[in-house]
């Protein structure tokens, strides 16, 4: 409940009303400045976030009506002025055939916003070739999938030469405890390694 609390107290009470100094709202800004500002090269931006992903198909056939992170994302996107299918979801791609496709989509820019968990965005994600920025909405449990979440921008095949990565953390919550957890794990790995 910590972790959902600093994400978005929603994901605890999906009755609680929008506050508008949610972290969720500031990536939603800073999404929207840097798709209108790069709109002329068509760059691309990725979200991750693990908690307060999409419905599944199976929720949606039995009617479950709950909060999500990536729905309330991509509405407020739609609102400001992005085109829907400028926006996607990695947890709509449910095959590999789907997952290239939609890869190529987001290497050409025709999709400009890919939202998704650590796990299915990481390692074979290779989307590189537009991205100008990444954002993490949340901590991921291990000091490696911060590293994956980096390397699906920052890597080889990326023609933009300045990216910008934010890591959004709201004051007062488990967020600082756990990226000091992350801290504290990384700094005990890389004392084994050496």
């Amino acid at each position: 409940d910590g972790r959902k609390n600093a994400l978005d107290i929603r994901l605890i009470n999906p009755d609680l009303p929008d506050s508008e100094g949610t972290k969720v709202n500031l990536c939603v800004d800073n999404v929207f400045k840097i798709w209108d500002e790069t709109a002329d090269k068509r760059l691309t931006q990725l979200i991750f976030c693990d908690m307060g992903v999409p419905l599944t198909p199976e929720e949606k056939k039995k009617g479950v009506n709950k909060f999500t992170v990536y729905d309330d994302i991509k509405e407020k996107l739609i609102a400001k002025g992005i085109p829907e299918n400028e926006i996607a979801f990695i947890h709509d791609a449910k095959t590999e055939l789907d997952k290239d496709r939609l890869f190529s989509k987001v290497r050409s820019g025709e999709v400009r916003v890919l939202i998704g968990s650590t796990s299915k965005m990481g390692t074979g994600t290779n989307v590189q070739d537009l991205i100008i920025a990444s954002h993490d909405l949340d901590a991921p449990y291990k000091p490696a999938e911060l590293e994956q979440r980096r390397g699906r921008m920052v890597r080889q095949g990326n023609k933009n030469k300045e990216v910008t990565l934010f890591r959004y953390v709201t004051e007062g919550t488990f967020d600082a405890y756990n990226y000091q957890i992350l801290e504290n794990k990384q700094a005990f790995a890389s004392q084994i390694m050496s």
